[in-house]
């Protein structure tokens, strides 16, 4: 941010863009954002990231920032030190973060609502996971429901997806590594070519003779 800044670069905060299309002038193209106003530019690199997946949880919004993390950063480390928390996902993001935090808090219960870690996480991961002694995995299992008061989690509850049994627990930090979803949703319309999860495509592959970040319409990179 700050080197940008210093290279002249104008920051609209806090904006979105809406629609990319031709602009029909000497520039390129036209970028839609908030209020009505445009950009036009002869390029555009899209950069907008992902989204974290969020529990199906009527008041998980309620933790977040406080209780319900997405990270697993020393700065999270150290709001939970010597407690017991608990990680939901099966991928290898949640297999570093439940190895990093082992040896930070008391106790990780790990939650998965497959039957097995294999399938999704690397075998590395998986046996150094057996391998700590105060990593709890639980497979077919689900959370439930969140409980606490002003913002801060005090109990969780999370159900065996198999026997319908629910079990509760005093946590106070729970960490969330269920995959992201790209925000790509406003480029639909813009003949931006997006494979099956939403990312954006680039490179020759995806349009003869583009460069490597170049996506299908020339001049827009990703």
């Amino acid at each position: 941010y700050n080197q940008a800044q210093k290279f002249g670069v104008e920051m609209v905060i806090p904006d979105e863009a809406k629609l990319l299309d031709d602009a029909g002038d000497g520039a390129r193209y036209r970028l839609a954002i908030g209020d009505g106003e445009s950009v036009r530019s002869r390029a555009v690199v899209i950069a907008s990231g992902a989204r974290y997946r969020r529990l199906d949880i009527a008041n998980l919004a309620q933790f977040e920032g406080t209780s319900v993390h997405y990270w697993a950063s020393p700065i999270e480390a150290r709001l939970c030190q010597s407690q017991e928390v608990a990680l939901v996902g099966a991928g290898n993001s949640a297999g570093q973060a439940a190895v990093y935090l082992a040896s930070q808090v008391r106790k990780v219960t790990l939650l998965a609502r497959r039957d097995s870690l294999d399938a999704t996480m690397s075998r590395y991961l998986v046996e150094r996971i057996k391998a700590q002694p105060n990593i709890e995995v639980l497979t077919q299992t689900e959370v439930a429901a969140l409980e606490g008061h002003d913002g801060n989690l005090e109990r969780l509850r999370w159900r065996n997806r198999i026997t319908g049994e629910e079990t509760e627990r005093a946590i106070q930090h729970l960490f969330l590594f269920i995959g992201a979803d790209p925000n790509t949703d406003w480029l639909a319309n813009c003949n931006v070519a997006l494979d099956a999860k939403g990312f954006v495509r680039t490179g020759p592959d995806t349009t003869p003779g583009h460069g490597l970040m170049e996506t299908s319409r020339s001049g827009v990179f990703a």
